[in-house]
């Protein structure tokens, strides 16, 4: 080796000696400390900068696992919270719905009641079948009177053995003899159905001398035997004379509401001797 190329060297090594002492202050001369800072202050700089980049990156990416663990909880507990918020609410629906059909049953004490479920709709026939959880087995009889808590809903037309089918009193087939509450009338009609239209049925068959108002109540009639007599039918809405001007027809709006049937009544029997018993109180000052 040259010795011009040993000089180099040697004092190459000599000067990162000199930058190794200084940089862990084992000497201090400012000329070098000067000049190891000029040369090392970039490349910390760089360092420092990624590792602050890593370690930004390492929180980020820990805030962010918290986060979304934070917000898989907070949904389950939302879930959940809405879950019983649904189940409240179908209890509290449930529960009224068994407190007006317990109100129903100690009220009209005549009448043997089946408490049953509508489970299906006929397909066709304008939705105006329904079918029933309860059949034959259960009681269930052609002819038998539908009823909610807030009135007659339709009549039995088909049994079998566990279900049964029932037509709604808007039905454009259905036929039930009716008569107004009011005791200074006791005008006697037919309701009929409108088919699809249950917003209002129509009451006809009224002479034009009757005595019917709107607002008036109607019930059953109990004529023929076929129904039992004093099941709320609905209120009369509108009056007037047909073409002929023999006869009254009524608008009437049902008490059951039709759309939303699910809890119901099938009454089994009716105790005519109550019934009569009851009508003689009425009719008594």
């Amino acid at each position: 080796m040259k010795k011009q190329q040993f000089v180099t060297v040697l004092a190459v090594l000599g000067l990162c000696a000199c930058m190794a002492l200084a940089v862990h202050q084992r000497w201090r001369f400012p000329l070098v400390n000067a000049v190891v800072n000029t040369v090392l202050l970039p490349f910390n700089e760089a360092v420092r900068f990624v590792s602050d980049q890593a370690s930004s990156f390492r929180d980020s990416s820990r805030l962010n696992a918290t986060l979304q663990e934070e917000n898989a909880k907070l949904k389950a507990e939302l879930d959940t919270l809405r879950n019983a918020e649904y189940r409240l609410k179908l209890m509290e629906t449930e529960n009224k719905e068994l407190l007006a059909m317990a109100g129903y049953k100690q009220q009209n004490d005549r009448l043997t009641l089946l408490s049953a479920r509508v489970v299906g709709v006929s397909l066709g026939d304008l939705h105006e079948y329904f079918f029933l959880d309860k059949g034959a087995a259960d009681g269930v009889r052609e002819d038998m009177v539908i009823t909610s808590s807030e009135g007659i809903a339709g009549v039995v037309d088909q049994v079998y053995r566990h279900y049964s089918r029932f037509m709604l009193i808007s039905a454009s087939q259905s036929r039930i003899g009716v008569k107004v509450l009011r005791r200074e009338s006791r005008a006697v009609g037919v309701l009929t159905g409108k088919g699809v239209d249950r917003a209002l049925l129509q009451a006809e068959y009224f002479s034009r001398d009757d005595d019917i108002q709107v607002g008036d109540m109607l019930v059953t009639s109990g004529i023929g035997g076929k129904y039992p007599s004093g099941l709320y039918v609905g209120k009369v809405r509108e009056v007037e004379t047909d073409v002929t001007g023999l006869q009254k027809l009524a608008r009437i709006e049902p008490a059951a509401n039709l759309n939303h049937l699910d809890r119901v009544f099938v009454v089994l029997r009716e105790d005519v001797r109550r019934q009569i018993e009851n009508e003689i109180k009425e009719v008594k000052p």
